[in-house]
């Protein structure tokens, strides 16, 4: 009997351990926001859990535009919910639009639902663009101009939904060094509640200490895996940084070929630990927004996809208007100007990834 007891006991414990696993590993994966949402779930579920006095009447930021204040509002940090569709039209814009309305015409081209009407008024956009030096009827006109391009929707993309990304880490540079800075204000710091703390030592009735003691184990353990998500995610962005500085440094053209299993290596944990611990991750750098997933990618002749696709956008935008290159010809500059050896076929596909027309087609008379 003593043996069957012992044995429950140790079964009933291994049961607590793997849901306590669980819960932890969901938190790695959680986006700031899903986190918000779940650690208020949790604080109305155990008493045990209280937030720090600062952020008790904090309003945390919604992915719309009207709980954003105007003055706080950072443009790049509006991306692509998925990209594909938005990166179609967006590398059509230098077609249409001045250097000027770049910015304002891909917040636009965010805003576009799948028939390329506006899912955000005239009205709210002029209210944001305002500070940019753009009234109502020249953002009607940028949108008028928008609407001209090749705003054929394709199975094959994705929509482009509009959303507030708050990142999780900032890449600032001090002295001549960048450094990482960790952004939390997308959800509350979570402590131990005093009152229920003093209530669960102070306690006879069995009933009502075994029931604390359970919800204090909990908070303890939500506490812990909230403070390791952080942990895990800083030694990720450390080891991106350092090996993709050429990229902080320069933008898009020095990213360079990387994978999950190097950084794994570096910080010496599981690759499908990083593979969680950058699913919805965010992190603000001089040259934008980005996603902790995207500084991982193959290339060519060591050289990242992306870096070639930056390339040759440049090389594309810079081209004689009357006389576009060819795909053969852009294969040949980048043998000549970047030593790099790539196929027709792999321009061709480059391009049309971009949302580049062929060199016909972008022909001006």
């Amino acid at each position: 009997m003593k043996l069957d007891l012992n044995l429950n006991i140790e079964q009933k414990q291994e049961l607590v351990m793997t849901t306590q696993l669980q819960m932890s590993i969901e938190i790695l994966q959680y986006s700031s926001l899903e986190l918000k949402d779940y650690i208020e779930e949790e604080m109305k579920e155990n008493p045990l859990l209280d937030m720090l006095e600062s952020q008790r009447d904090m309003n945390y930021r919604e992915s719309t535009f009207n709980s954003v204040r105007k003055n706080d509002i950072e443009y790049e940090n509006f991306v692509a919910y998925q990209p594909d569709f938005c990166e179609h039209l967006e590398n059509q814009l230098f077609e249409v639009l001045s250097n000027e309305e770049i910015e304002l015409g891909k917040f636009i081209v965010g805003s576009l639902n799948e028939s390329g009407e506006l899912t955000t008024d005239i009205e709210t956009i002029t209210d944001i663009f305002s500070q940019q030096g753009f009234n109502q009827s020249e953002i009607e006109a940028v949108y008028q101009k928008i609407k001209k391009l090749d705003i054929n929707y394709d199975s094959s993309f994705a929509s482009c939904k509009a959303e507030y990304i708050d990142p999780d880490l900032i890449v600032k540079k001090e002295d001549g060094e960048f450094y990482i800075e960790e952004k939390n204000t997308a959800y509350p710091t979570v402590t131990i509640s005093s009152y229920y703390y003093n209530l669960l030592k102070n306690q006879d009735d069995d009933k009502i200490s075994d029931y604390l003691k359970e919800k204090y184990q909990s908070a303890i353990w939500l506490i812990k895996s909230i403070e390791q998500r952080k942990n895990t995610i800083r030694k990720i962005a450390k080891a991106i940084l350092k090996k993709q500085i050429d990229f902080f440094e320069n933008g898009l053209k020095d990213l360079k070929i990387l994978t999950m299993e190097e950084v794994a290596e570096e910080i010496e944990m599981h690759e499908s630990t990083v593979s969680r611990a950058t699913t919805a991750k965010y992190i603000q750098t001089p040259h934008g927004v980005f996603s902790l997933k995207f500084f991982f990618n193959s290339g060519i002749d060591g050289v990242s996809s992306v870096s070639i696709k930056a390339m040759l956008s440049e090389e594309i935008e810079a081209e004689d208007k009357s006389h576009p290159l060819s795909d053969s010809k852009l294969a040949q500059l980048f043998v000549d100007k970047y030593g790099l050896d790539i196929s027709r076929r792999t321009v061709a596909k480059y391009r049309k990834s971009l949302g580049i027309k062929s060199s016909r087609q972008r022909k001006k008379k």
